[in-house]
């Protein structure tokens, strides 16, 4: 039979699906009304599944959570997720969820044995704290959906675990923690100035805007030198296609940015060296466009261009081809083997933006706004260093006080 589909009509949601052909003609059963998609998702799984099975009453007491978090992956999170998150939770249950709990049915699955199972992850497979917390968090996730909207559990088994405590000298620092001294970043730009990866470590290094909302500017369009501003308005990204797209920022945490003249005087210069180098290949340059399904396209400038495409000004080479997050994998590369650097990580870059704005007194909440994060919370825990600088001036201000 034809997949599950669910489409918008009015102002709420339809599930349809395609029956058993009648007289060689197609058929499909469908039912709308439903306020949200997830709802309308919920209701069509359990109406397929009882049409698959001749009318058996569908029970959600007999499905195993293994089959539960196959459905909640390809219809939820598929559908309302970025593939990048759509594959990290697709690993995180495949290696680790599956093997110790998969087997359980649904509606009998315990917070012991939930429990066992963390408490395994640290003792029998030595993870770190975080990736523990990661993955009971992905578990946890799925079983709040299985209450509502799907109404398969009446509670969430998982609120009744914890996590095992880590000793703090066992406690491994992130590499995304890391923070770039003066030196380690000025021999970085140093090495790189000259190079088209010097521009997108520059940006990232003076805005703290992540590495896809680096590679997803329109140097065209999103940068205001009369406002000294710069627009955070997508992200790049690659689907499971291997298909570069744009997509909303994480958290849809569109913001404009002020930026400084260092960064400015860099952008100006690479918007005139773009337009001096399409004169210069003339035909051969090639130019990116984006199609009204956000999917990114390259031709060159004497091709015809299909309707409803808009080109856009992205990061690129000499000769127009447009710069992808995957370059700085290379780029991570020659830092970590060449210049020596092996805590280096391209999102350390964002952690030192933060931790400078932080050591030099400017307001949390400011920095929270400028990094896009969704709450304060996220800015403090993840990006803000306690570093010897925040120590020193903590005893400073202190001893001014008292005297």
């Amino acid at each position: 039979m034809g997949e599950l589909r669910t489409r918008k009509r009015g102002k709420g949601w339809e599930y349809s699906f395609e029956s058993a052909r009648v007289d060689g003609k197609r058929k499909s059963i469908s039912k709308g009304g439903f306020k949200t998609k997830a709802e309308a998702l919920a209701a069509g799984t359990q109406a397929k599944a009882e049409y698959d099975n001749a009318g058996v009453v569908f029970k959600p007491s007999e499905m195993s959570l293994s089959d539960y978090l196959d459905f909640w992956l390809k219809g939820h999170i598929k559908s309302n997720f970025t593939d990048n998150t759509y594959d990290a939770y697709e690993s995180a249950i495949r290696l680790h969820i599956k093997p110790a709990l998969g087997n359980y049915k649904l509606a009998s699955l315990t917070p012991a044995a939930i429990q066992q199972w963390i408490d395994s992850l640290k003792s029998e497979k030595h993870l770190s704290e975080q990736s523990i917390a990661n993955y009971r968090g992905i578990l946890s996730g799925s079983l709040k959906y299985a209450i509502y909207p799907c109404q398969y559990l009446k509670t969430n088994p998982c609120t009744f675990t914890r996590l095992p405590s880590v000793p703090v000298s066992q406690k491994k620092k992130q590499h995304t923690e890391h923070v770039c001294s003066l030196k380690e970043w000025n021999d970085i730009a140093d090495h790189f100035n000259g190079s088209y990866y010097y521009l997108p470590l520059m940006i990232c290094y003076h805005t703290g805007m992540r590495i896809g909302e680096c590679f997803g500017l329109d140097l065209k369009h999103d940068i205001d030198f009369d406002r000294h501003t710069i627009s955070i308005n997508r992200q790049m990204q690659q689907n499971l296609n291997g298909e570069w797209i744009y997509k909303n920022p994480k958290y849809d945490s569109i913001r404009t940015l002020k930026i400084g003249s260092t960064l400015e005087s860099l952008l100006k210069s690479e918007i005139s060296v773009m337009e001096m180098n399409q004169i210069r290949y003339g035909e051969y340059y090639t130019k990116t466009y984006v199609d009204p399904e956000n999917h990114l396209h390259w031709l060159q400038a004497d091709q015809e261009v299909p309707d409803g495409y808009s080109e856009v000004w992205p990061l690129t080479k000499e000769n127009g081809e447009m710069l992808t997050p995957n370059h700085m994998k290379y780029c991570t590369r020659i830092i970590k083997k060449k210049l020596g650097y092996d805590d280096f990580h391209p999102h350390c870059i964002r952690h030192t933006h933060g931790t400078i704005l932080a050591e030099n007194g400017v307001p949390i909440k400011t920095i929270m706004e400028r990094l896009g994060h969704k709450n304060i919370k996220t800015t403090i825990e993840r990006y803000i260093t306690n570093t010897d600088k925040m120590q020193d001036q903590a005893v400073a201000l202190f001893e001014a006080a008292i005297k």
